[in-house]
């Protein structure tokens, strides 16, 4: 205390720079070169096997960065792994922290960003020029800080840097950090000590100016490549170092993996892979079309479940005038001269968006014949062949909706999920040049029934391009400014028709009409088609309080979605609609804050900044699975309509955030992130599980309907497994039985649903056949597991009885190809 009285001001508390160096160099507190994989002091003790380094931060040298390169045996182990010199490691992921010493942007250009379709000097809700720009930190301390080259890793380093074969060079590219301006600059680096390294740094402020690289991922090597952004939910299983340790035990101690290796093959390719799907069919012609449609009743009850859970949300259609036109073809069956074969393909489409969502025993019920279960996948392929042949030149409406209806068809059944986001973005292309982004009030030659219809498609396709953007981790094709056509009226469809002179009343957004779901969604879509673009670009360049202002745009429009009283409480089929129309709007606007808050949420362990995004992806991810597990309870169909990429999303980022423990933070300094909440109030992992179960049951569900999603199903179940086995150690030997038994199960049912099918070809249901599957779930009991450690030498643990050895069956990384996953999509 001051005696003379004068109030001492409060020191700043500041924090420490933990030293970087590696962790035999931090022990005998000796300078460290940090050269990666092993430093000169390690290498010349002749202990490079010690030479490691902590998580939470990629080390580089100023100038060089070496790599090693995997194998290509899936079988091999990091340590038997040559060094290349040639290839570079760029940094994950994180802030980049430039200074002075790096070439900065020229403060005289006005910033801007790149988004696909728009021009570069746009802006959106608030995100202005400067905000959107390649952004970069400028402080008065730069010059003097020497560890600027450091950068924060989006993720477990050990998955970004060689450590974990599961995700190697080949699967996870990202940008380089620049290099230092010159040779002198370099030196400089190399000859800071410890001391210097300890400096005290100002914490980020969100007027910051931050530049961070989402992840990205990259399959195939040199011009055959495919590449997948970071809404892929295999961008997330990165932040899980140790899964592959983890499956490795899972095929240790279950040896009848290998007895049903080929049984699981087919599951991977699909049961309908084969006999189906790549079985050549003539042309279509009208008269084939309209023999493939089923009975009326099951045509009558599928158009039901399409119009109350498709149509509503996705406008292609006027219901009135289909169901007319319906009516009219059905009377005209005797004429098969006159019928329309692109009707047919209409109809049969539909029926084949609305399969999935009915119950096959009652569709059997109300057909004259024997349903088969591959009949939605073969209208779907013979509907788009009858497309592809059609060679449209000048699109217009009617092609326009089989164009979107196939799309949704394909997704349903799991059909051409790695050529959506071309297909979509081609459809956008078509609606351009036929003017449909365009306001259809300029033109005085359509009529006012037509411009409605061209608001309802166009706004339906720029949503679905949208949406398959987030799950492919793309950028969209449109951006706000890219057209001007307003979205569809809030009205009934008997409102309007063909004849129709006067436009109709739109009426209130508190009121339910036909087209309310996409009244209240489009308000939002500016906003998610912007963040999007932002989160999707090469560099999200941005300072941290434009993420908060996004964050609040996006939480008002969840704030305002309306009640929608029924007016008729015995109305089944309105309540279910709405019911599906509130949880949708919930779930995209939620998963547009997970794409948002995602990348900065990871770095929060690390920068206490970010802790609001923590909080934020959590609460997202929490209200996209309660939204699940709600429609869950209510019927099957509205889960399956719920389903969608974000459900993945929010399960892994419920999972990871489970996993995340207060030990894996790289900076003990920070202040702690929400995970110690998490971990220390009973009760809240066990909630939280539960809802990723539910979620799990109804995917399992799902990737039964689908022609393939087995292998997503499997990895969320070991994933799921990993976080009770890491939450509650002493049970970690029943989660991985849980494993086994969802593997096995999943198969059972499969085949015995197709057990009948001559698709399943001469080999039939194979070993889920015979009672040795029944038999291992009868008496559940998991062999000993080996030690998972690798000796020096690279010799394998020694195989289980039964068991065959790594290098010629393993189920997670043959069968269910962990690389596939950069290559996966999951229908909306």
């Amino acid at each position: 205390m001051d005696v003379q009285g004068n109030a001492q001001p409060d020191r700043v508390r500041k924090r420490r720079r933990r030293t970087m160096a590696c962790t035999q160099c931090r022990t005998r507190k000796l300078r460290c070169d940090r050269e990666y994989p092993t430093c000169s002091r390690c290498l010349k003790s002749r202990t490079p096997s010690k030479c490691t380094y902590e998580d939470g931060f990629l080390w580089q040298q100023p100038t060089t960065v070496a790599t090693t390169t995997f194998a290509s045996d899936r079988g091999s182990t990091v340590s038997s792994l040559p060094r290349d010199p040639s290839i570079d490691t760029p940094p994950d992921s994180g802030i980049l922290t430039v200074s002075s010493r790096t070439e900065h942007f020229p403060t005289n250009d006005p910033p801007h960003m790149a988004m696909a379709g728009s021009p570069m000097h746009h802006d959106y809700h608030g995100l202005t020029g400067h905000a959107l720009a390649p952004l970069y930190r400028s402080r008065p301390h730069d010059k003097e800080r020497k560890d600027s080259f450091l950068e924060t890793v989006l993720g477990a380093p050990k998955a970004a840097v060689n450590q974990e074969p599961y995700v190697n060079t080949g699967l996870l590219q990202r940008p380089k950090r620049p290099a230092p301006a010159s040779e002198q600059d370099a030196q400089a680096l190399s000859q800071v000590d410890d001391a210097h390294l300890d400096e005290e740094e100002d914490p980020l402020s969100p007027s910051d100016q931050l530049d961070l690289a989402p992840r990205m991922m990259m399959r195939g090597r040199e011009t055959k490549t495919r590449f997948s952004g970071s809404g892929i939910f295999a961008s997330l299983v990165a932040q899980f170092p140790d899964i592959r340790s983890f499956a490795e035990e899972i095929r240790l101690s279950a040896p009848i993996f290998a007895q049903v290796q080929s049984d699981l093959r087919r599951i991977k390719r699909g049961l309908f892979k084969r006999m189906v799907l790549n079985q050549p069919f003539p042309d279509p012609t009208t008269a084939s079309l309209v023999s493939m449609l089923p009975s009326r009743g099951v045509v009558d009850e599928l158009i039901g479940l399409y119009i109350t859970y498709i149509e509503s949300t996705h406008r292609i259609l006027h219901v009135p005038s289909f169901l007319r036109e319906l009516d009219q073809f059905w009377a005209m069956l005797d004429s098969p001269a006159s019928l329309s074969a692109g009707f047919a393909v209409q109809v049969l489409l539909v029926l084949a968006c609305a399969w999935n969502l009915a119950d096959f025993a009652s569709l059997q019920s109300k057909s004259a014949g024997e349903l088969k279960c591959e009949s939605a996948v073969e209208w779907t392929l013979h509907a788009g062949k009858w497309i592809e042949n059609l060679h449209t030149k000048r699109p217009e409406i009617t092609s326009m909706r089989l164009s979107i209806l196939l799309i949704l068809a394909q997704q349903s059944h799991g059909m051409k999920r790695s050529q959506a986001w071309l297909t979509t973005s081609t459809l956008v292309k078509q609606a351009m040049m036929a003017g449909y982004h365009r306001d259809p009030s300029r033109y005085t030659r359509i009529s006012v029934f037509n411009k409605e219809m061209r608001r309802r498609i166009w706004i339906t396709i720029v949503e679905l391009d949208l949406q398959i953007a987030l799950d492919r981790g793309m950028p969209p094709s449109v951006q706000s400014f890219d057209y001007d056509a307003a979205p569809g009226l809030n009205i009934y469809d008997d409102e309007i028709h063909e004849n129709s002179t006067e436009v109709p009343q739109s009426r209130p957004l508190s009121e339910v009409t036909d087209s309310s779901f996409q009244s209240i969604l489009s308000r939002s879509l500016p906003l998610r088609l912007q963040a999007c673009s932002l989160m999707h670009s090469p560099r999200i360049s941005c300072r941290y309080e434009d993420i908060q202002r996004l964050d609040g745009e996006l939480t008002r429009h969840l704030s305002q979605i309306p009640a929608w009283a029924t007016v008729e409480p015995h109305d089944i089929v309105t309540q279910h609609k709405v019911i599906l129309w509130k949880g949708l709007i919930e779930t995209k606007l939620s998963q547009s804050l997970l794409s948002v808050h995602t990348p900065f949420a990871i770095e929060a362990r690390r920068e206490s900044l970010f802790a609001p995004s923590a909080r934020t992806r959590m609460d997202a991810a929490i209200r996209i699975l309660s939204t699940q597990r709600r429609l869950h309870e209510i019927s099957r169909t509205l889960s399956l309509s719920m389903l969608g990429e974000w459900t993945i999303h929010a399960y892994i980022s419920i999972c990871q955030i489970l996993h995340t423990t207060e030990f894996d933070t790289c900076a003990p300094s920070y202040p702690t992130s929400s995970t110690f909440i998490l971990h220390n109030i009973p009760g809240i992992p066990e909630s939280l599980l539960s809802l990723v179960e539910t979620a799990l049951i109804a995917l399992e569900e799902r990737s039964l309907l689908m022609t393939k999603g087995a292998k997503d199903y499997y990895f969320l179940s070991t994933i799921v497994a990993l976080v009770k086995s890491r939450l509650w150690p002493t049970q970690a030997t029943m989660y991985k039985q849980q494993v086994v038994e969802r593997v096995l199960s999943f198969a059972q049912i499969l085949f015995s649903r197709h057990m009948n099918c001559p698709h399943l070809g001469d080999k039939g249901m194979g070993c889920f056949k015979n009672n040795q599957v029944a038999a291992f779930m009868a008496a559940p009991t998991m062999a000993p597991v080996m030690p998972t450690e690798f000796d020096p030498n690279g010799m394998h643990p020694p195989p289980q009885p039964g068991a065959m050895r790594p290098g010629e069956f393993d189920p997670f990384l043959e069968i269910f190809d962990w690389e596939d996953l950069t290559g996966m999509t999951f229908p909306c």
